[in-house]
């Protein structure tokens, strides 16, 4: 077998671990980019999951927490999922509760589009071709409000009486 492909996912993983979350967010728009022409249920699994990988990476990457340790925190948050990767880089970015900051029905769609998500993947199945549109339109909501939060387009957010 060939060990280069064995050692590739090890590779990967770190790369992801260290690289900061503006490095990350290019790669995410990249792959919504590519995405933006699949099927539902496929370019459903990619939205939530480019959320998943910018939260952790907030995660990783918070504030005061030095660069040296991004992998080992990077193994600490790989099993967590969206919903609570978002909700912990908010915390630690100020953001406020995910109803506040991406609206209720965003939030509550997101919510649901994780689950989705999961069946999807896991249970190799597809969703109704109604439910996309708002599915993927919530996510794509709770992506672009992680990106403000931290400010990774426009500068630094300042959050008052947060």
């Amino acid at each position: 077998m060939n060990a280069d492909l064995l050692e590739h996912p090890e590779q990967l993983q770190r790369g992801y671990a260290t690289a900061t979350p503006a490095a990350r967010l290019r790669a995410i728009k990249q792959r919504l980019a590519a995405a933006h022409n699949e099927m539902g249920s496929t370019r459903l699994v990619t939205v939530v999951s480019g959320v998943e990988a910018l939260a952790r990476s907030l995660v990783v990457h918070a504030p005061g927490r030095p660069a040296s340790t991004a992998e080992m925190r990077h193994r600490q948050f790989r099993a967590t999922g969206p919903v609570q990767l978002v909700e912990e880089a908010l915390a630690l970015r100020g953001g406020g509760r995910p109803e506040a900051t991406f609206g209720e029905e965003a939030w509550d769609f997101f919510q649901v589009a994780v689950r989705y998500r999961d069946l999807i993947v896991h249970e190799c199945t597809v969703i109704g071709q109604d439910r996309h549109p708002t599915l993927i339109a919530a996510t794509e909501s709770v992506l672009r409000g992680l990106v403000e939060v931290a400010g990774l387009e426009s500068g630094p957010k300042v959050v008052v009486g947060a």
